[in-house]
């Protein structure tokens, strides 16, 4: 027989759980098929009516016999003589016995009972069990080894699986139901109810009956494999690959269903990831409408058009080839107003204004070649290894942003707190510039940054942002609808907020910063304080080398426009002009100047933008609606 040590350490339970930070489980995987067991449970855990139960039905006389009940013995003897009812007499110590050497275990399903040998061996085994292990010990070893239904073993799963109660809290309905289930660990529930209320008469309890019948009737045939915790499915399955594994994780279960309720509401399928800024750590993981079994959708590669913009820009700021202040050409250059309304307009804009619009031309414009090697380079060191493929994971993508945005090192974080941080070139003046270029004031929750991502095949909305404490990714499945973006954006504030409930503090400038006024000649934006890297501040002044005299900037060509749906008097009517200009409507004059005020009417209108020798430097058609 072993020792009672090396039967509790050899013990494994079938399934795996996955931990938050805080010891809460979030998810459990069951890893082995043949059999359900659940951790160990000591027998100062269990309750006192599963023990009363148990030794009522199974060896009243447990305590005072040395492996083997005399008294028992003798009765079913002589009952088995001469009654065709069989009676059985194994005390709970040969049971154990049986149990622990596969010798004695009870033969095949054909016969019904042990052979003679069998038994002599078994009572002996009992004899020699009794002699080196105390009364708790059998008793512990017992319940968590003995079959109770199906493919349940041990008073842990029996407890957890059938009545969802931990053994600490089984009541004496549950438990005579348990201790009735030993004998017959497969019966219908008839049979166990019939046994189990023979049980509770014999404990002076038989106005239990019904409750006990409708219990039994209840959970008995009830589903016994669906997992005991669902907040982490996902990573779970990412994790958890050995049997009887209790894996902390640094996922926080209150953040985690937070995420849940506020994607619950989005009727496609959403994901989101938590990063904690200072560490890297993921701190919640939610995948919704996406079977467990299926790969991760957070690890899968995604096309996203230009996912790359926001890190080149992050680099360009570092290594100074960019700054807030300095133009770029939105769209392709267009050196003559009559080709204006053929093709793409342009326009000089500074980046800020780019980013802060997320023009795409311009930003396409501004930044390096994205399959340069330095950038690729840059790519790499934030976990971006995508030289050889225009996709990024949305894992990824959250892991470099955090990177980029909190100025820290990269962390490879996958839940689990091992992983080391990467070294790379430190940029804490190009993150505050990129944060202050990106992010505003929301509704009183203070300050975040963000940026959208779609999917080249316009199936998935990504919003990535953070705040001074997280980086939160939310992904959402697109719908045609034209607000869809505005849409992901406002859930992902709403999510920010059911995560983080204090303000967030805009980031602070360091001693690598510095603040001065800026003004633009020709004025293209207004005047402006703008931060700069020491050493890349330009003049008071700004020359901006217009790639045309001058071209109408509102309203837009070919436009419509509702009466009601601007609610000034006047509207204004704006240029970018490098030189003085004035204004007709239909024919008639109407201004001039960069921005002139007209009190709208409906209809059609022509609109012209003449230079000082009343040469058309711009035109279009507009139209009003009531």
């Amino acid at each position: 027989m072993p020792g009672f040590e090396q039967v509790r350490t050899s013990w494994v339970a079938s399934d795996s759980v996955l931990l938050d930070r805080n010891g809460e489980p979030l998810a459990d995987l069951r890893l082995d098929p043949r059999v359900r067991r659940l951790p160990w449970v000591s027998l100062q855990t269990l309750s006192p009516a599963m023990r009363e139960a148990l030794l009522a039905a199974e060896d009243k006389r447990f305590f005072e016999h040395s492996g083997i009940d005399w008294k028992a013995f003798i009765g079913a003897a002589w009952q088995n003589l001469w009654s065709r009812s069989r009676r059985g007499a194994s005390t709970l110590t040969m049971q154990l016995a049986g149990m622990l050497d596969p010798a004695l275990r009870l033969p095949a399903k054909g016969t019904e009972r042990r052979s003679v040998t069998q038994k002599w061996d078994q009572s002996l085994a009992a004899i020699e069990l009794e002699k080196h292990w105390t009364k708790p010990q059998i008793l512990e070893a017992y319940l968590n080894l003995a079959p109770f239904r199906g493919d349940l073993e041990g008073i842990g799963a029996a407890s957890q699986l059938l009545f969802g109660l931990g053994p600490e809290a089984l009541t004496r309905r549950e438990a005579v139901i348990l201790a009735a289930l030993l004998r017959g660990p497969n019966a219908k529930p008839p049979v166990v109810t019939r046994r189990a209320c023979a049980l509770a008469a014999t404990l002076n309890d038989r106005q239990l009956c019904p409750a006990i019948g409708e219990l039994a009737q209840a959970r008995l045939n009830n589903p016994r494999n669906t997992p005991r915790f669902a907040l982490a499915p996902q990573l779970a399955r990412n994790l958890l690959k050995e049997p009887g594994l209790q894996l902390r994780s640094t996922l926080d279960a209150t953040q985690q269903r937070a995420l849940i309720a506020a994607l619950a509401r989005e009727p496609g399928a959403s994901w989101a990831l938590l990063l904690d800024n200072a560490s890297g750590e993921v701190r919640a993981w939610v995948v919704q409408g996406s079977a467990p079994e299926l790969p991760d959708p957070m690890t899968q590669r995604l096309e996203l058009a230009q996912w790359w913009t926001p890190f080149a820009v992050a680099q360009g700021l570092a290594d100074r080839s960019l700054t807030a202040a300095g133009l770029v050409i939105d769209g392709d250059t267009v050196l003559d107003a009559r080709d204006a309304r053929a093709g793409q307009r342009t326009r000089i804009l500074s980046l800020r204004t780019a980013i802060a619009g997320r023009s795409r031309g311009a930003l396409r414009n501004a930044i390096r070649d994205p399959h340069a090697e330095a950038l690729n380079s840059w790519l790499h060191d934030l976990g971006l290894d995508n030289t050889d493929t225009p996709a990024v994971s949305p894992h990824q993508l959250a892991l470099a942003w955090r990177s980029v945005t909190s100025a820290s090192s990269f962390v490879a974080a996958r839940g689990l707190p091992l992983e080391a941080p990467q070294k790379r070139p430190a940029m804490q003046e190009a993150a505050f510039l990129l944060q202050d270029m990106l992010g505003a004031p929301h509704n009183g929750s203070g300050f975040r940054s963000s940026w959208l991502f779609g999917s080249s095949d316009g199936q998935w909305q990504i919003a990535l942002g953070n705040s001074d404490r997280y980086t939160l990714l939310l992904g959402l499945r697109s719908s045609p609808s034209p607000d869809f973006a505005t849409h992901a954006l406002l859930r992902w504030h709403e999510s920010f907020s059911a995560v983080q409930k204090e303000p967030s503090r805009p980031p602070q400038a360091s001693e690598g910063l510095v603040n001065g006024i800026i003004a633009f000649e020709p004025p293209i934006e207004p005047a402006r304080r703008e931060w700069f890297i020491k050493g890349t501040e330009f003049s008071p002044v700004m020359l901006a080398a217009l790639p045309y005299p001058a071209r109408i900037s509102w309203p837009q060509a070919g436009a419509s426009y509702r009466l009601d749906a601007i609610t000034a008097d006047a509207w204004a009517l704006r240029a970018d002009a490098a030189c003085a200009v004035h204004w007709t409507l239909d024919g008639k004059p109407l201004g001039q100047g960069a921005q002139v005020r007209w009190t709208p009417q409906t209809g059609r209108h022509q609109l012209r933008l003449l230079g000082p020798r009343d040469e058309v430097l711009d035109a279009l058609e507009f139209s009003v609606t009531p």
